[in-house]
C-alpha cells in the first residue's frame, strides 16, 4: 500500500501539473470509486464517472427496455420520438440525395450539427453529403439488439467532444455482456397492400471468467408503398380538397411565354393532352400532369447489419476490448418522369431557333412554318419555351447501395488503484454506389428536336426507339474513411473540504478523407432535371483537452473543461466549458452551463469541384451606368440585355478558405426528484455565427457593392462572370425550454404504474443567410413545430408489462 501510495501521489502530480498547461480530451473513460462500493458511470457531456445520471447539462437515456416497451425496431424509430429531435433524415425518404441512410437533428441545428457516437467514438461521415452540402453520421447501421441505452446530451459539447456537438450528442452504449442464444422476428402487412415488412434479429453471446464475445446480426426488408396504394389519403391526385395550395402540375406539355416564363402561350387540346398521357387542368385551361400517381411513399429497401464486440481481461488491471460493425444495404426510390424547361425557342420573322440554356453553344435555325412540328407556325417574334413532362421516359427511378465497415481496438485499465486510463485505434469505412435511370442528356434531347431538315416538336409523343436513342443513365461512387486513435485517463486530481476532487485528460488524432465521383455528363451539369457533383479531399487533426470537476462546497460543485482542436485546413479552435451543480436539498439540483461550440466546414464544401453552370441576371451597376432601368425593356439591344437578361457564366462549389463556424450554448434549469414523483424544468439557447452558405448570383448582381469579390466584369464593365461559391455569411439562434414529469404508484397487488410526460417548447428559432437578408423566423415559415409531447402510461404487473404512449407534434407554418 505504501508503494502504492507513493505512486499514486507522483502520478496525480505528474498529470495535473501537465494538465495545466494543456487540455486533453479522448472517449470512453472507465473510472470505479472501489472504498464507496458504489457504481460510478460515464455520462455523455462529461468524462469523468459520478454516481448518478442528473449532472449539470440534460441528458435523456433510452434503455433497451424502454424503447422494446415503446415498439421501436430500430434506433432511428427511437430518436425521432425525442421531443428534442426537430427533423430527421430516414430510409423511408424517397424525395432527397440520401434515401438509404438515416440522421437526426436535435433542437434545430440540423443532421450536421448533431454528434452520434457510439460508446463515445466517432464515426466516419457518409460520403454523399445531405441536400449535396452537409456532411452527417447515418444511424442505421447499428442492429437494435447491440444497443443497451442511447443517451442524449441537449447542449452543446464541443469543449468535450470537438466539431458538431452543437445541438447536442446521440451516444449510443453498446451491450457489454450478453450471454446466450435469442432470435426475434417480425412481419408488418397492410390491409390495402404495400409497405409490407420483415425483420429478423440474431443475438449470440459466450461468457468465461475473463472476458465475453457476443455478435448481433440484422436483417430487415422493406416492400415498395406507392402513392397509388392509398387513395383514402388523397395522394391518387395532386389536387386534394382540404388542402388550399395543392394543385396539378402545370409541367404537362405547352409553351411558355417567354424565358422559362409562367405565362402558357399555348397548350395541346384537352382531347390531346388525355390520350396521351397527360392531365388536362380544367381551372386553368391548360395540359398539366398528375404526379403522384407515379411516386413511391416509401421505397423498396433491404439491410444486412452485424456487429461483434469482444472483451477479454489480459491482467486484473488491463483488459483488451475491440467491436467489428459491418452494414450492406440497398434502397430503390421512384417519382416522377422528368419535367423540362431547358429548350427554348426564338422566333424573328421567318425563322426560328432552338436553343438549350444548359449549353449555349447548342442552337439550330428552321424555317418557321414547318420547323418544329409547326409549333411556332402563328407565333408573334419572341422568345418561348417547351414545358413538357417526359413521361414516355417512366420513372425517374435510384438505385443505392452503401457498405459500412468500422473497426476498433484497445486497451483499458487502472493504474495505481485511483486511475482508469484507456487507448483505442478506430477505423471506419463507407462506400456508396449509385444507379440512376428515367433521364436524358441536354445534348442528346437537342439532337433529337433538331434532327433533319424541319426537327421534331417537343409537344408530340416520343416512341419506344426515341427514348432509347435520347435516354442516358447517370451513375454515382462515393467512398468516405476515418481513422483515429485517442487517450485517455482519469481520476483523482486533488483533495478538497467539501470532497475530491476529479480530472479527465486526453487526447486524439483523426484523419478524414472522401471521394465523390459522377458520370461526364453530370459532372458537366448536362443531365435534364438533376445535378451532379465531384470532389475528393482529406484533413487531419488532432485535440487536447482537460476536464476538472471541483466540489466548492458540499452542495455545490464546478465543472470545469477545455479543448484545443487543430486543424490542418482552416486552423485551430478553443473551445471552454463551465456548468455548474447547486443541491441545496437531497431533492433538488439546480444547474446552469455555458460553452463554446464550433464546427468544421463540410468537406465537400471545401474539396469538391467547383460546378460550372450558365445563368441571366439583371446587372444592375451597368444598367445604371448605361442609361437604363433594371427590369424595363430598352429599344437598344444592349441595353436591353444588361438591364433584363444577360447571360454570364456562373461558378458554384467548393471553397478552400472557408474558416469554422462558431458559436455558444447555454443551459439553466432545475431537477426535483422526491417520493414517488420526479420533474425537470430547462430553458436554453444556442447561436452559431461564420455558418456557411451560398449566395446567389441574381443578388450578388444586384447588391454589386457588398459582393464586388464574387464579379468579374469584362473591360466595358459589363458582368461575364458569377464566383457563387460557399461562404462564412449566415448565423442561426435557437432557444427553448425542455420539461420532464413523471409519477409513479405502488398498487400493490395490482403491480406498479407510472405516467410520465416530457416536452420541448421552441421560444425562438431565427437565422439570416447573409448579412444583407431579412432575418428569417423558422416558426412561421421554416416548417419547424413550436413543440412536441410525449405522454407514456407503464403497468407492470409481475411478467406481465404494458406500455402505452401517445406523441404529439405541434402544427407547422410554412409556404
Amino acid at each position: 500500500m505504501q508503494t502504492n501510495s507513493i505512486l499514486t501521489k507522483a502520478i496525480r502530480f505528474a498529470l495535473i501539473g501537465s494538465a495545466a498547461t494543456a487540455a486533453l480530451t479522448t472517449s470512453s473513460v472507465f473510472a470505479a470509486d472501489s472504498e464507496a462500493k458504489v457504481e460510478r458511470i460515464e455520462v455523455t457531456g462529461s468524462r469523468i464517472k459520478r454516481t448518478d445520471m442528473e449532472t449539470a447539462t440534460p441528458i435523456t437515456v433510452l434503455s433497451a427496455d424502454d424503447m422494446a416497451k415503446q415498439g421501436f425496431t430500430n434506433i432511428q424509430d427511437a430518436l425521432q420520438s425525442l421531443t428534442s429531435s426537430t427533423s430527421a433524415m430516414t430510409t423511408q425518404s424517397v424525395h432527397g440525395f440520401t434515401p438509404a441512410a438515416s440522421s437526426i437533428s436535435l433542437r434545430n441545428a440540423g443532421a450536421s450539427r448533431t454528434l452520434t457516437l457510439i460508446n463515445g467514438k466517432r464515426l466516419n461521415q457518409y460520403p454523399k453529403p445531405a441536400g449535396g452540402t452537409d456532411n452527417f453520421v447515418d444511424t442505421a447501421n447499428l442492429p437494435m439488439e447491440a444497443v443497451e441505452r442511447i443517451e442524449i446530451l441537449k447542449s452543446g459539447g464541443s469543449a468535450i467532444y470537438g466539431a458538431d456537438a452543437v445541438g447536442g450528442v446521440v451516444n449510443i452504449i453498446l451491450k457489454r455482456d450478453f450471454e446466450g442464444v435469442a432470435l426475434k422476428y417480425r412481419h408488418g402487412d397492410t390491409t390495402s397492400g404495400g409497405g409490407e415488412s420483415d425483420r429478423i434479429a440474431l443475438s449470440l453471446g459466450q461468457s468465461s471468467d475473463k472476458g465475453n464475445i457476443s455478435t448481433f446480426l440484422e436483417f430487415t426488408d422493406n416492400g415498395q408503398l406507392k402513392a397509388t396504394d392509398r387513395e383514402n389519403f388523397g395522394l391518387h391526385t395532386d389536387k386534394v380538397p382540404y388542402s388550399p395550395y395543392s394543385s396539378y402540375s402545370s409541367w404537362g406539355a405547352s409553351i411558355a411565354d417567354g424565358p422559362k416564363g409562367n405565362t402558357t402561350a399555348a397548350s395541346i387540346s384537352q382531347e390531346r393532352c388525355t390520350s396521351e398521357g397527360f392531365f388536362w387542368d380544367a381551372a386553368n385551361s391548360r395540359c398539366g400532369f398528375d404526379r403522384s400517381q407515379w411516386r413511391d411513399l416509401a421505397p423498396q429497401s433491404t439491410r444486412f447489419i452485424s456487429s461483434t464486440n469482444f472483451n477479454y481481461e489480459l491482467s486484473d488491471d488491463v483488459s483488451f476490448v475491440s467491436r467489428l460493425d459491418f452494414a450492406q444495404a440497398k434502397s430503390i426510390t421512384r417519382t416522377e418522369p422528368m419535367a423540362v424547361d431547358n429548350y427554348t425557342v426564338k422566333v424573328a420573322g421567318n425563322d426560328i431557333t432552338l436553343g438549350v440554356d444548359l449549353d449555349p453553344s447548342l442552337t439550330k435555325t428552321f424555317n418557321k412554318t414547318t420547323g418544329l412540328g409547326g409549333d411556332f407556325a402563328n407565333a408573334q417574334d419572341g422568345t418561348y419555351t417547351y414545358i413538357r413532362r417526359l413521361h414516355e421516359f417512366g420513372n425517374r427511378q435510384g438505385e443505392t447501395n452503401t457498405r459500412n465497415y468500422f473497426f476498433t481496438a484497445g486497451l483499458e485499465g487502472m493504474l495505481a488503484d485511483d486511475y482508469n486510463w484507456d487507448v483505442s485505434a478506430n477505423y471506419g469505412r463507407t462506400n456508396l454506389d449509385i444507379f440512376s435511370s428515367g433521364f436524358a442528356s441536354a445534348g442528346s434531347m437537342f439532337n433529337y428536336l433538331a434532327k433533319g431538315t424541319n426537327g421534331n416538336s417537343m409537344l408530340s409523343p416520343m416512341s419506344v426507339s426515341d427514348v432509347q436513342s435520347v435516354e442516358y443513365t447517370p451513375f454515382e461512387r462515393a467512398q468516405s474513411t476515418q481513422k483515429n486513435i485517442q487517450a485517455n485517463i482519469s481520476g483523482l486530481a486533488f483533495e478538497m473540504p467539501a470532497g475530491d476532487a476529479e480530472f479527465s485528460y486526453g487526447a486524439e488524432y483523426t484523419t478524414q478523407d472522401y471521394e465523390s465521383d459522377t458520370d461526364s455528363e453530370s459532372k458537366k451539369g448536362n443531365i435534364l432535371t438533376r445535378g451532379g457533383s465531384s470532389g475528393a479531399g482529406e484533413r487531419s487533426y488532432w485535440a487536447t483537452y482537460m476536464e476538472l470537476r471541483t466540489p466548492i462546497l458540499e452542495n455545490l460543485t464546478v465543472n470545469t473543461a477545455v479543448r484545443y482542436d487543430r486543424y490542418d485546413d482552416f486552423g485551430g479552435n478553443v473551445s471552454p466549458q463551465v456548468t455548474v451543480e447547486y443541491r441545496p436539498t437531497d431533492e433538488l439540483l439546480v444547474r446552469g452551463a455555458i460553452s463554446k461550440v464550433f464546427r468544421a466546414p463540410d468537406m465537400h464544401r471545401v474539396y469538391g469541384d467547383a460546378t460550372k453552370a450558365f445563368g441571366s441576371v439583371i446587372d444592375f451597376k451597368q444598367c445604371q451606368a448605361l442609361g437604363g432601368s433594371p427590369g424595363v425593356k430598352s429599344t437598344d439591344a444592349t441595353v436591353d440585355s444588361v438591364c433584363n437578361e444577360l447571360a454570364i457564366d456562373v461558378t458554384t462549389g467548393a471553397n478552400k478558405e472557408l474558416a469554422a463556424e462558431t458559436g455558444y450554448t447555454a443551459n439553466l434549469g432545475a431537477v426535483y426528484g422526491g417520493e414517488g414523483i420526479d420533474a425537470s424544468f430547462d430553458i436554453w439557447e444556442w447561436k452559431l455565427d461564420d455558418m456557411v452558405s451560398d449566395i446567389d448570383s441574381s443578388k450578388a448582381a444586384r447588391e454589386y457593392v457588398t459582393y464586388a469579390n464574387m464579379l468579374t466584369r469584362d473591360a466595358a464593365g459589363t458582368i461575364t462572370h458569377v464566383n457563387a461559391t460557399a461562404q462564412n455569411l449566415a448565423f442561426q439562434k435557437v432557444r427553448g425550454i425542455d420539461f420532464t414529469t413523471g409519477y409513479g404508484w405502488d398498487m400493490a397487488d395490482l403491480g406498479d404504474m407510472r405516467l410520465s410526460l416530457n416536452g420541448t417548447y421552441i421560444l425562438l428559432s431565427e437565422g439570416q443567410t447573409d448579412p444583407t437578408a431579412d432575418i428569417d423566423d423558422d416558426l412561421e415559415d421554416g416548417a419547424l413545430p413550436q413543440y412536441k409531447l410525449n405522454l407514456v402510461f407503464t403497468w407492470n404487473l409481475e411478467d406481465f408489462k404494458n406500455t402505452i404512449g401517445a406523441y404529439h407534434t405541434a402544427s407547422m407554418h410554412g409556404s
